[in-house]
């Protein structure tokens, strides 16, 4: 008996045909990986620092993907056809988007803080539609900006912990925790535009340079923590931790969105995707030990309900 053992294909089980149900698939599963990722990131920060558990975050799934990205000619060689604005655009955005979230879990302020930037982070599915009508030529109806609104008031009222809602406590937790806050929204933002020009420009992207941007993001980290003292403890429980973070919300994740939104149904995956923010919001509650009393919820609805009613207000054509 012959025994044919041939190489897996990494380019083939991560970029499906064009149109395929396959990608869109991989597109769900990157949004159910990310859902523990706030949980994982703030973890490890607690026991590594910041900076520390970033950089090995990003330079770890960056250097294992990139092996895979490296071992195959035909990714290689497509890899030198990405164009400049690819990079820049899309590159830029992409890395942007890593600082900012690390940043933002990291130093948000307390338990009911890390929620808070959680919630601020899912923001990125309405801003991924809104933002598709621009750059993808999605054609908008009028409850896009409503949605939009109700996605806001979400997060506003994640951020007030007891009692009715009130100015004055929204404006003093928002100064409590104001740059993990615009960390966080910056982080969404960025995300939106690297979504959807990645679709617009799928044709430049080349071999898929995701690895690249990740083990840049790494280097950036490595650079700040150059500069900042960090106390890092390493133990069995962390070690395990960072693999899990590295292999699931990072290599598999971003690998599976990137496959999606090149070859998948976008508005599809983009609209399933608003249900995490639920289940996010629940594992990031477990790992805080806090309880999610009905405001919270309230405000994970709101933010569910906006990102529904902007998929609601984009058609698909275009």
């Amino acid at each position: 008996m012959r025994c044919d053992i041939r190489p897996i294909n990494f380019e083939t089980a991560m970029t499906p045909p064009p149109g395929s149900s396959a990608a869109t698939a991989l597109g769900l599963l990157a949004v159910i990986f990310w859902s523990s990722t706030v949980a994982f990131s703030r973890g490890l920060a607690e026991n590594l620092g910041v900076f520390t558990a970033a950089c090995a975050i990003y330079l770890g799934g960056g250097l294992l993907s990139g092996m895979a990205l490296l071992a195959q000619r035909k990714r290689r060689r497509r890899l030198a056809q990405t164009t400049a604005r690819y990079w820049l655009v899309c590159g830029g955005s992409f890395i942007v988007n890593i600082v900012c979230f690390h940043l933002a879990v990291g130093l948000a302020h307390g338990r009911h803080g890390i929620i808070e930037v959680g919630l601020i982070n899912y923001l990125w599915i309405s801003l991924t539609l809104l933002l598709s009508v621009p750059i993808l030529g999605k054609r908008p109806r009028w409850g896009l900006l409503p949605g939009m609104l109700a996605a806001c008031m979400g997060v506003a009222l994640a951020t007030v912990h007891n009692g009715p809602f009130v100015w004055a406590e929204f404006a003093a937790n928002a100064r409590a925790n104001a740059l993990p806050c615009i960390l966080a929204f910056m982080g969404a933002v960025a995300w939106a535009v690297y979504s959807n020009f990645n679709r617009r420009w799928e044709a430049e992207s080349g071999g898929g340079p995701t690895p690249i941007f990740l083990a840049v993001a790494g280097m950036i980290f490595l650079a700040m923590r150059l500069f900042v003292n960090e106390t890092a403890v390493w133990n069995a429980p962390v070690m395990a931790g960072l693999a899990a973070t590295i292999l699931f919300p990072t290599i598999l994740a971003y690998a599976f969105w990137d496959a999606a939104m090149r070859r998948g149904n976008v508005v599809l995956v983009v609209s399933v995707s608003y249900l995490t923010p639920v289940l996010s919001t629940l594992i990031n509650c477990l790992y805080c030990g806090v309880s999610p009393g009905p405001k919270l919820w309230l405000a994970c609805f709101l933010v569910v309900a906006g990102a529904a009613q902007c998929r609601r207000s984009i058609s698909d054509d275009g």
